[in-house]
């Protein structure tokens, strides 16, 4: 199921950070207006990581990350894939988005 329009709203699809917490267990993604200005708008989590992966395409200093979709695989297993990469998560907690204060 896709959840990217969802989590999303209100932000364009590039992003000026995406990282992963091993500590505290969880991924962020931080999207922005738009990519001239690039102010932060909104912040995706994703809690409570059991396992991680995340594979890296050919890295191209001039392109700015951006998602192309994020979806539900199965219960609870998302797929996170951006211009630069595919991350593959199964998590106990549920996704949320908030503004960028």
């Amino acid at each position: 199921m896709d959840i990217t329009t969802e989590l999303m709203s209100g932000a364009s699809p590039y992003l000026s950070k995406l990282y992963y917490d091993a500590i505290k267990r969880e991924v962020v993604l931080i999207a922005v207006d738009n990519p001239e200005d690039m102010n932060d708008v909104k912040k995706i989590v994703f809690p409570e990581i059991v396992k991680y992966s995340e594979n890296v395409e050919d890295l191209d200093d001039e392109l700015i990350d951006g998602i192309i979709g994020i979806h539900w695989m199965s219960k609870s297993q998302i797929c996170i894939k951006t211009d630069i990469r595919e991350i593959i998560i199964t998590l106990n907690g549920k996704p949320y988005s908030q503004p960028v204060m």
